[in-house]
C-alpha cells in the first residue's frame, strides 16, 4: 500500500516521506526473509508450507530488486505489488504461522503424553516402594514379637535385628515421602511453566 501511496502522493514532500517509509519497510521485509532463510532452514523440510514459502521468498526477491534510493513504480506496478502483498503474501504468512502452531501443538501433546507415561511409571514405582516399606514394617513387628517370645540372649539379638529393620522401614518411608514431595513440586513448576508458555 505504501507503493500505491507513493505513486499517488499529492506533492513532492509527501512523496519523499512515503518513499522513505516504503524503502524502510521493504528493507525490513527483505532482512526478515534473509534471517528466516538463515535461521529457519527447518522450514524447507515442511512440505505443507512449501508453496507459501516460495511466494514469500519470491516477494522478497521482487522487493530486493527494486532500487535502493528511489521508487520508480507506475501506479499499475504499485497496485500489482499491493495486490500481491494483500492476496498472496499476507494470507501465506498467516497460513505458515497457523501450520507452525499446529506442529507446536502436536509436539506439545506428544511431550505431554511422554511425560504422563513417565509419571505413571514413577508413580507405580513409588507405590511398589511404599508396599515394600509396609512389608518391612510388618517384618520388624514380627521380629519384635519373636524376640520377646525367645527371651534371653537370642531374644536380645533378635530385638537388635528388629530395631534395625524398623529403622530401615522408617528411613524408606521418609525417602518415599521426600520423593513424593519433590515430584509434586516439579509437577507444579512444570504446570506453571506450561501456563506461561501458552499465555
Amino acid at each position: 500500500m505504501l507503493a500505491v501511496l507513493v505513486t499517488t502522493a499529492s506533492d513532492e514532500t509527501e512523496r519523499a516521506a512515503l518513499v522513505e517509509e516504503f524503502l524502510g519497510t521493504r528493507a525490513k521485509y527483505v532482512a526478515a526473509m534473509t534471517e528466516i532463510n538463515q535461521l529457519g532452514a527447518f522450514l524447507k523440510d515442511i512440505k505443507e508450507i512449501a508453496r507459501q514459502r516460495r511466494i514469500l521468498f519470491g516477494f522478497g526477491r521482487t522487493l530486493a530488486e527494486l532500487p535502493d534510493d528511489r521508487v520508480d513504480l507506475t501506479r499499475a506496478e504499485a497496485a500489482k505489488l499491493a495486490c500481491r502483498a494483500r492476496h498472496e503474501v499476507f494470507p501465506d504468512i498467516v497460513a505458515i504461522i497457523e501450520h507452525l502452531g499446529e506442529l507446536e501443538n502436536v509436539e506439545t501433546e506428544a511431550h505431554l503424553a511422554r511425560a504422563a507415561e513417565k509419571a505413571a511409571l514413577v508413580d507405580g514405582m513409588l507405590t511398589e516402594m511404599g508396599r515394600i516399606g509396609r512389608m518391612i514394617g510388618l517384618i520388624s513387628i514380627n521380629a519384635s514379637v519373636e524376640a520377646a517370645r525367645a527371651g534371653g540372649e537370642s531374644g536380645r539379638s533378635f530385638q537388635v535385628i528388629a530395631e534395625e529393620v524398623r529403622s530401615l522401614a522408617r528411613q524408606s518411608s521418609e525417602v518415599l515421602q521426600r520423593m513424593k514431595n519433590r515430584m509434586a513440586e516439579d509437577e507444579a513448576a512444570d504446570r506453571l511453566r506450561r501456563s506461561r508458555t501458552f499465555t
